[in-house]
């Protein structure tokens, strides 16, 4: 196919998606996605963008932060892990005061919005972070996650989507505001955060540089977390048996905490554990990410090239491989694959490592997969754990998914509201 005069391969097979990760030298995603997500969403400036796409074996910024980044999120390694304790700890502290006094009502897209977005800020810039400096800016980081198709899709971005533009501008000072304030900057981010912006340093990039960077940074943290972890706790809300069978396989993991007689006792959930151990959870989890994954990657040739030894894409084209195709289809996934089992994953059914691609794959592959996954499962079991929850006459099933916001996850049409009470004799979770 073409696009207006560029010619675009559409590769849905698995077997050809696992040839072309194999190619990222001559298949490679960065022009399309710096120029797209670094030039149109997040609004960098010309000579920023120059210098990101300035290509190079090794020194350039491009590839120094992407190694960075990834090398820094690989599971165990300690800036993984300070930010995932600082996270899940407020998390925690948050889910521990609620429904104290009785049930209460939540709007659960809403409510974890608020959440994640509150509880990463503080894990990657610390207390005195823009959110907290200025609580309006979560009303502004959710209006311009609103406006990502018209920000990135748009001729005139300030005219198609004026209202998240100006929501990006706020967003973007507050964090050049946050950045000029040494004592703030550098005496309170996380690790990940300070390796990262030395990076960008020795680059000779500037604190515009460092706000826009890390805002993205920041929204590629949460952004997908949210309806993921919506959609996971939706449908084990929605199926009272699956609900059941989770809960016994997380009263086998809850371990209680040294107590020094001293307040509430505490109880400990390990993500370990649950990966280890709760594979009915697990499974439901894979399947909210495969149920709901819509990411496409877009990749340009750099020089003519056969995959499979009978497909030649041209130099100058573009590869686009979207998620949604893979995940629906039959032949990989089997007759059901419309459907929505959460114990497909259980099944010792063979499925092509390729043919699961929310999280990309090859030069795609997302570098906070192993935070994004371990947080939904630890905040999923401690909610579950946590709270008696129901559905409202309110909004009594599971709402549709939209297909038309162009992000990485299928959001839901409208919002959830769900009735929380606490479980009889529980404690506080840490």
């Amino acid at each position: 196919m073409f696009l207006a005069t560029q010619k675009v391969y559409v590769v849905n097979s698995p077997g050809l998606i696992s040839q072309i990760n194999r190619r990222q030298k001559v298949i490679d995603s960065n022009p399309p996605f710096l120029a797209v997500v670094f030039g149109k969403l997040f609004g960098f400036r010309s000579d920023d963008l120059a210098e990101l796409m300035r290509p190079s074996e090794n020194g350039s910024l491009r590839r120094d932060s992407k190694v960075l980044e990834h090398s820094l999120l690989e599971r165990g390694m300690a800036p993984l892990n300070e930010i995932f304790t600082k996270v899940m700890s407020e998390v925690a502290d948050r889910l521990g005061t609620m429904a104290r006094e009785g049930p209460v009502n939540i709007s659960l897209q809403a409510w974890l919005q608020e959440i994640f977005t509150l509880c990463t800020a503080h894990g990657l810039f610390g207390p005195r972070n823009p959110f907290t400096r200025d609580p309006d800016l979560l009303d502004d980081f959710w209006k311009f996650e609103s406006g990502v198709k018209g920000l990135t899709m748009g001729v005139f971005p300030s005219l198609t989507a004026a209202g998240p533009a100006k929501a990006r501008q706020r967003l973007v000072q507050a964090f050049m505001e946050f950045f000029e304030d040494d004592s703030a900057a550098n005496g309170e981010t996380c690790g990940f955060v300070r390796q990262l912006g030395d990076v960008a340093l020795g680059h000779n990039r500037d604190v515009e540089y460092l706000a826009r960077y890390f805002f993205a940074v920041f929204t590629a943290f949460i952004m997908n977390t949210v309806p993921v972890t919506f959609w996971t706790l939706g449908h084990i809300t929605a199926n009272r048996e699956l609900l059941t069978r989770i809960r016994v396989e997380l009263s086998e993991i809850v371990e209680p905490m040294a107590w020094a007689g001293v307040g509430e006792p505490r109880l400990s959930l390990n993500v370990a554990a649950i990966r280890e151990r709760c594979p009915l959870l697990v499974s439901t989890f894979n399947e909210v990410l495969r149920y709901v994954g819509a990411s496409t990657s877009t990749l340009v040739v750099h020089e003519d090239i056969y995959i499979d030894d009978q497909y030649l894409l041209t130099k100058g084209a573009l590869v686009q491989i979207t998620a949604t195709a893979v995940h629906s289809d039959p032949d990989v996934w089997g007759p059901d694959a419309a459907d929505f089992d959460p114990e497909r994953f259980l099944k010792h059914s063979k499925v092509h490592p390729s043919a699961f691609r929310t999280f990309g794959g090859g030069s795609t592959l997302c570098p906070g997969r192993h935070l994004a996954s371990d947080e939904i499962l630890l905040f999923t079991a401690i909610f579950l754990h946590t709270f008696d929850v129901e559905f409202t006459a309110d909004t009594p099933r599971l709402p549709r998914r939209d297909g038309t916001n162009m992000l990485s996850i299928t959001k839901p049409k409208e919002d959830l509201v769900l009735r929380l009470s606490r479980c009889w004799g529980m404690e506080k979770p840490s």
